[in-house]
């Protein structure tokens, strides 16, 4: 028998429309599910904010100096956080002995995750970088909509990033090397990007659907990376990736991406070449849009709720009770 819904407090960096990182976008599609299964939500943000209470998508969402109130009016049977969040362990300790679940996003250099009830990893690569944490864990690839994403793609070879850690350093590289062919670079938020080169176009954070119908090849030259999550989104359309052979992203993306090493700036030149071939492209294309096509959304939904479920049912937290030796949820 399916459980009443539950009330949950999420503790975010930011949460609204224009997000501006796959952590914060992934995180979100998680809220969204809980509230279409009829769980209530309500949302701490704690990059400080200006404006009031609001009602975001049946989310209450509360600027941080409002976080006691929301603890207070909240009620939660259920605590979700981001590891890296330095103002979440303070809300997670004042909510008294709730049920906490932590997403780990990312490969920080702080791998002491502490003692949540479960942890929640992207990928199996990700969760190797916390080898110490032997607590409860769930790691399930974040959940991508294929109607945010799915488009017609365009002309432009893309690099969804403008940092050295998403590899504009290599688009820059082989921009200069391939004068004929337009780059499109998408602009970290709050980065400033000075580019020369001609035939290289930085636009600003949009709807991620009008970068993939300017798109024709995706690039993940990344030092790091947890997920291929851009990767699975450009996909959706067909279009093909070319990325480093990192693990978290040859896991999701598995053999329908071409993998390159970084430093090989002259394969990047000749994949991105061998891809102006059309029956190149269309082979190419057809697998990346069949890899996308297997991934399932709304398994990747379930799944999360009926963990955040289980954490409910399982009482209050604990301490070491609710951590006690490695389990894997899958």
């Amino acid at each position: 028998m399916r459980s009443r819904g539950m009330r949950v407090l999420v503790i975010l960096p930011v949460y609204g429309r224009a997000l501006p990182t796959g952590a914060s976008v992934t995180s979100r599609e998680y809220v969204q599910g809980l509230v279409a299964a009829g769980h209530a939500v309500d949302v701490v943000t704690t990059v400080k904010e200006p404006g009031d209470v609001r009602v975001e998508g049946g989310v209450r969402v509360w600027p941080l100096r409002y976080w006691r109130r929301a603890v207070q009016a909240s009620r939660p049977e259920l605590l979700i956080s981001h590891h890296g969040d330095r103002k979440a362990p303070r809300i997670v300790a004042q909510a008294g002995r709730v049920p906490h679940l932590l997403m780990v996003h990312g490969m920080a250099e702080d791998r002491d995750l502490g003692r949540p009830s479960l942890a929640w990893f992207p990928s199996a690569a990700c969760r190797d970088h916390y080898r110490t944490y032997r607590g409860r864990v769930l790691v399930l690839p974040p959940p991508i909509n294929p109607v945010l994403y799915r488009t017609t793609p365009g002309a432009a070879v893309t690099l969804n990033g403008s940092t050295t850690a998403k590899g504009a350093d290599v688009l820059a590289a082989v921009a200069e090397k391939l004068p004929d062919v337009q780059f499109l670079m998408v602009r970290a938020a709050g980065h400033v990007v000075d580019v020369q080169a001609p035939n290289v176009t930085v636009a600003d954070r949009t709807d991620p659907r009008t970068v993939y119908a300017q798109t024709r090849v995706l690039l993940m030259p990344s030092t790091t990376e947890s997920y291929g999550r851009a990767g699975v989104e450009a996909m959706l359309s067909g279009i093909p990736v070319l990325a480093a052979p990192l693990p978290g992203i040859r896991e999701a993306l598995g053999a329908a991406a071409t993998y390159i090493p970084r430093e090989d700036s002259a394969r990047w030149v000749s994949e991105i070449r061998r891809l102006s071939d059309p029956a190149a492209y269309t082979d190419a294309s057809v697998r990346a849009r069949d890899h996308a096509e297997r991934l399932d959304y709304g398994a990747n939904l379930a799944e999360f709720e009926a963990a955040c479920c289980s954490l409910r049912l399982s009482g209050r937290r604990s301490g070491r009770a609710v951590t006690r030796g490695p389990e894997v949820l899958r």
